[in-house]
């Protein structure tokens, strides 16, 4: 009976923790908890940090990024000897601060040497770089003021053995990098309101005098989300940092550099977007001819595809690379996402082919077309993907099928129409064929 009685009395106090539901376990239990200890060299770096702010703190890491941890070794001041940055958060009064503690090592021992705030609930990354040219480096710190979408980025240094806080900034993405080609970095902010529709991207440098706004433009206010910018190149050469951007049902890239002495973007100023770059599928921009720059897919319409309903229509992906000017092709593609290839297609075929997806049997079927009659010829060849297991069954090339790639696990196969009409060969098929990850 004792035992019955107890077990009533466990499943009731669970039955009450499920009911009452985040009411009682409100702001998270784990931040009502002191750190855990750590083990091993970072535990003198721990200990320094409660000493000097207590043990009722909840240690953070961020959710992004290189630096992970919520303690961080880095040489800032390039002494040869590491500091400690650590992250934590103090609840009080149901408000969450999140803080920013620097602990350096010297005569033996561990001391904390300056701790900074900010009321949030999270910490997205952490990062570092030189933002003021004297050798040492700034931390810089993604904070997460509330929800996904409010979110601010602080810049510290450490400096005469204080941490000082010299920048905050409200963002939805940065990048830290020399993007004016003056050998310093800089703090490039891309900030997005949404209720608003406007979006704006603005680089500061750091100086003696403090965080200085030396460039600013404005982006597409259209868009809902952004990828992680990254830096490049224009064709010419010209430092630029690219942006995938989620807009409506498509995507867009905005290439941001720096000329004349200022920050300058795509954005249309009179259609208030950026055109250039919109594609009605969500295709991200990549390096696609391995040249270290990055290259923009932008879609046209495979004309023999265009009386056809909306799922079956094809699109042909053209790669361009970017200039000052606009955008140059590099190459005109059928991209097959779903199993890992492209085919680079000669300008010519494009009024005079017709492609028939199958998706299920992960089978492309491809005729010549007649753009005057508008009439579908003969095929040409057709292509599908196998798995490896299936393949080497045999029962493919019984059917005519010939390998021109295999790839983790997938075996590429191709027929080819006797007498073509473009005179397609196995050979030439493999030469403009492309695996892509």
């Amino acid at each position: 009976m004792k035992l019955k009685r107890l077990a009533a009395i466990v499943l009731a106090a669970l039955l009450f923790i499920v009911l009452t539901g985040c009411d009682i376990l409100s702001l998270e239990s784990s931040n009502l908890l002191a750190a855990p200890k750590l083990e091993g060299d970072m535990q003198p770096v721990q200990q320094a940090l409660e000493d000097a702010v207590g043990e009722n703190i909840t240690l953070k890491y961020a959710s992004s990024g290189e630096y992970r941890s919520a303690f961080i070794l880095k040489d800032l001041n390039v002494d040869g000897q590491n500091e400690a940055i650590a992250l934590y958060s103090v609840i009080s009064d149901s408000t969450v601060t999140l803080h920013i503690n620097l602990i350096s090592y010297k005569d033996g021992k561990w001391k904390s040497k300056g701790d900074l705030n900010v009321v949030g609930t999270d910490v997205e990354s952490v990062s570092f770089a030189d933002l003021n040219g004297d050798g040492t480096l700034e931390i810089i710190v993604g904070w997460i003021i509330y929800g996904s979408v409010d979110k601010q980025v602080g810049v510290y240094n450490f400096s005469g053995e204080t941490l000082t806080q010299r920048a905050m900034e409200n963002y939805t993405d940065y990048i830290t990098t020399d993007l004016n080609s003056d050998s310093i970095n800089e703090l490039t902010v891309i900030s997005l309101n949404s209720t608003e529709k406007m979006s704006s991207i603005r680089s500061f440098s750091l100086s003696t005098d403090g965080v200085v706004e030396i460039g600013a433009a404005l982006l597409d206010g259209g868009v809902s989300s952004y990828s992680k910018p990254i830096l490049s190149t224009l064709s010419d050469g010209t430092p630029a940092v690219y942006i995938d951007a989620v807009k409506g049902s498509g995507m867009l890239t905005e290439i941001v550099w720096f000329e004349g002495g200022s920050l300058k973007s795509l954005y249309d100023q009179v259609k208030l977007e950026t055109s250039k770059t919109y594609r009605t599928s969500l295709i991200s921009s990549r390096d696609f001819d391995g040249d270290g720059t990055v290259d923009i897919p932008l879609l046209e319409l495979l004309k023999s595809t265009e009386s056809l309903i909306e799922a079956d229509k094809v699109y042909i992906t053209n790669w361009c690379s970017f200039s000052k000017k606009g955008p140059t092709l590099l190459a005109s593609t059928f991209m097959n996402y779903s199993d890992g290839y492209c085919l680079t297609i000669p300008e010519s075929w494009k009024e005079k082919i017709f492609l028939v997806r199958k998706t299920e049997s992960r089978l492309r079927v491809y005729y010549s077309f007649d753009p005057v009659t508008q009439t579908q010829l003969g095929e040409l060849f057709r292509i599908i993907a196998v798995t490896a297991t299936d393949y080497d069954t045999g029962s493919f090339s019984e059917e005519g099928y010939v390998q021109i790639v295999r790839n983790e696990g997938l075996v590429y196969l191709v027929k080819i129409a006797e007498n073509n009409d473009f005179g397609i060969t196995s050979e030439s098929l493999k030469e403009i064929f492309t695996v892509i990850k």
